[in-house]
């Protein structure tokens, strides 16, 4: 196998473990509206990080020197991979370790809007009727949706990171 898709490989199965804990952790916090949005961030910056050590190590494997074709294409692997995990999780997540999460959500909410002075009933409830859109993640249609627009959005943050970490060999005239 090559071991730039071996590489891929490895990163996608060690990400994709990593955002399981990462999703639990989240998920753990659902009913704080104001701390599940900074976990969920500081997550994508982690994985991002981790894909900015997995294209280093793939430049440093290959002399110094990778194109932005093969590095895109090792990251991508990893990309499909992780958000596999990310879907696959969140599923679990939802139908079985807590079916209840999005009403504690909801009652997350409720209970902070009563802290927010100057919003109207209309927005607040409309707030928190939003969560339940969540339920996509149970839905397999909607499941297959969020992974693919998952996959749209780490592809474009993976292509990002391929401009930025490729070097190409200078050719001799």
């Amino acid at each position: 196998m090559n071991k730039n898709i071996n590489t891929g490989i490895k990163f996608g199965l060690g990400i994709g473990v990593l955002y399981i804990i990462l999703l639990y952790w989240r998920w753990s916090n659902a009913a704080k509206p104001f701390t599940i949005g900074p976990i969920a961030i500081g997550s994508f910056l982690v994985i991002i990080g981790i894909l900015f050590w997995e294209a280093t190590l793939l430049k440093k494997n290959n002399g110094g020197f990778i194109g932005m074709k093969p590095l895109f294409q090792t990251l991508f692997i990893t990309v499909l991979i992780f958000e596999l995990f990310y879907v696959i999780y969140n599923f679990i997540h939802f139908k079985y370790i807590d079916p209840n999460i999005i009403s504690k959500m909801q009652a997350g909410a409720a209970n902070a809007f009563k802290n927010i002075p100057n919003v109207s009933e209309k927005d607040k409830q409309a707030a928190i009727n939003n969560y339940s859109t969540l339920t996509q993640y149970t839905q397999p249609l909607k499941m297959l949706q969020s992974y693919i627009s998952s996959i749209a959005v780490s592809g474009s943050v993976v292509a990002l990171i391929a401009f930025i970490m490729k070097k190409n060999t200078t050719v001799a005239n």
